[in-house]
Formats: C-alpha cells, structure tokens, sequence
C-alpha cells in the first residue's frame, strides 16, 4: 500500500513541477502571477532558473514513479543497490524527497511566505521520504 501512495505522490509531484516548469521557464518574469520583486532577496532575478530546477524535479519524480511501477532494473545501479540494500527507486523517492525539502527550506528564507504551497509541497516532502522507510516499502524494495 505504501508504494502505491508514494508513486501515487510522485505523480502528483510531477504534475505540479510540471506545471511550474513551464510556466516559469516560457514567462520567467511573471509566472502563474508572482513578480520578480519577490526574488528581490535570492540570488536570482528572473524565475528561469527554478523553472530548470523543476523541470528537474519532474523528470526526477517520473523516473522514480516509474521504477516503481514497472520495477527494472538498471545496469548502472547496481553497485548503488548493493551499497544501500535497496532498490534504485527507494533511493530515489528519498532523494527526491530531500532535495524538494531542502529547495523548500531554502525558499521560506528567499521568497515571501506562501500559505498553501509551502506548507503542501513540505508536507509531500516529508511524506515522500518517509514512506519508503516504511516496513512494506523496505521488504518490497529490498534487494
């Protein structure tokens, strides 16, 4: 069951990533309304650049989604499979994980706070990086 939800997530994720990649990559001035005034305090000024991030992110959440579901395995994954225990995509749905946590982390500090996107997409973070810990997802998955 919990496999199902995480790839079920991991979805969603790539839906929504999607969504921001595009917008942000073909307007990156004025994507879905944000204004670059709120990049004032990042290093950036324009929202091309985490539009790449999520473009990334999406790709990311797809191939984890589907190593999942169709359950492959990959060649050059081996020795990493063999270090952690796990297949491929449980390392990968915790990478995924982390790295959305940390770029949301990162982002409460650079951007004005947003009341339904922060939270959410922290709260999918959190939930896709502990779901792969659970006992279902650890037998599943084990090597």
């Amino acid at each position: 069951m919990s496999l199902l939800l995480l790839s079920v997530l991991l979805g969603i994720l790539s839906i929504g990533t999607f969504e921001a990649a595009r917008a942000m990559i073909t307007n990156p001035f004025e994507p879905l309304g944000m204004t670059t005034e709120w990049l004032k305090n990042s290093p950036i000024d324009t929202y091309f650049w985490p539009g790449m991030f999520f473009a990334g992110m999406t790709l990311a959440s797809l191939l984890t989604m589907a190593g999942l579901v169709f359950a492959w395995p990959w060649r050059w994954a081996r020795d990493i499979e063999s270090r952690v225990g796990y297949r491929w995509p449980w390392l990968g749905a915790v990478a995924t994980g982390v790295v959305l946590l940390t770029f949301e982390v990162i982002e409460l500090f650079l951007v004005p706070f947003h009341p339904v996107m922060h939270p959410v997409l922290i709260a999918l973070s959190l939930v896709v990086i502990w779901l792969p810990f659970t006992s279902s997802a650890r037998e599943r998955l084990a090597v």
